[in-house]
């Protein structure tokens, strides 16, 4: 059975973007001179990324797309879940999620389609001021920030989206440790303090349009 990878961080950021244009590549085959022209990564890089997952799967003129695609997701845990067959009967594949700040950026993310075909599910959303939590609709339960412990351990949530304000944002990240969380992606400004063993990936959109310049 095929394990996870322990890779290093830019590794892996470049697997997932790989894993975004195998998705969307429409031929049955792709080169490394097409993912090369599609990302300017150097073929060397390339090849020496799929060394460390341990694929080399190679044929005379590239690689199976869908076979590339199966290998990076199980080797990053990531597994898509199937199309058509019974979300029940595939539960296991699932990664419950949260939102946690239903404000402007919050409440955009209560459209969670960009999810679907992923293995990450969202379970509930969370905000401190209950006129948001009553008024708001999604196809996901919304609750007070003060359920936050209690829900994310009934509901199994593993990984938390922040999007709170920055003067709340240690404050419900401390609520998410104690309950149990893995991961949390930070949308706020502040640098979380959080135990080593959870991860936090920090998304922000200014640090992105500083490194674009």
């Amino acid at each position: 059975m095929q394990t996870i990878v322990k890779l290093p961080l830019a590794t892996k950021k470049r697997l997932i973007q790989l894993l975004q244009i195998l998705r969307a590549w429409q031929s049955e085959k792709i080169t490394s001179l097409d993912i090369s022209n599609s990302t300017g990564w150097k073929d060397t890089l390339i090849r020496h990324d799929l060394w460390l997952i341990g694929f080399n799967k190679g044929v005379k003129n590239g690689y199976f797309k869908n076979q590339m695609i199966s290998f990076i997701e199980k080797s990053l845990g990531i597994e898509s879940k199937p199309e058509f067959t019974n979300h029940l009967e595939n539960n296991h594949l699932a990664k419950n999620c949260c939102i946690v700040g239903l404000g402007r950026l919050g409440e955009a993310l209560l459209d969670d389609s960009m999810l679907e075909k992923s293995p990450f599910e969202i379970k509930a959303g969370f905000d401190s001021n209950l006129n948001r939590v009553e008024i708001l609709r999604s196809r996901f339960p919304l609750y007070p920030a003060t359920e936050i412990q209690y829900t994310v351990k009934s509901e199994k949530i593993d990984y938390a989206i922040l999007t709170v304000p920055d003067k709340d944002a240690q404050l419900m990240t401390d609520r998410l440790v104690k309950a149990g969380i893995k991961g949390i992606v930070n949308m706020t400004g502040v640098i979380l303090k959080v135990p080593q063993n959870v991860k936090v990936e920090n998304i922000s959109i200014l640090n992105a349009l500083n490194m674009v310049i």
